[in-house]
């Protein structure tokens, strides 16, 4: 198998955000099930900035 990594553009930045949330929050409630509450305000396992950044 051969990977190849682009940069992100612009156009795909916002999905990505949303994709990476998703992941995390599923893989919170897979690992530690329903009764984990790590959220943040937001109610996300990982934040917007975190992704950013």
């Amino acid at each position: 198998m051969k990977i190849q990594l682009v940069p992100l553009s612009p156009e795909d930045r916002e999905q990505f955000i949303l994709d990476n949330q998703w992941a995390f929050r599923y893989g919170a409630m897979f690992e530690f099930g329903e009764r984990d509450r790590s959220l943040n305000a937001e109610g996300e396992i990982i934040s917007r900035k975190t992704i950013e950044h």
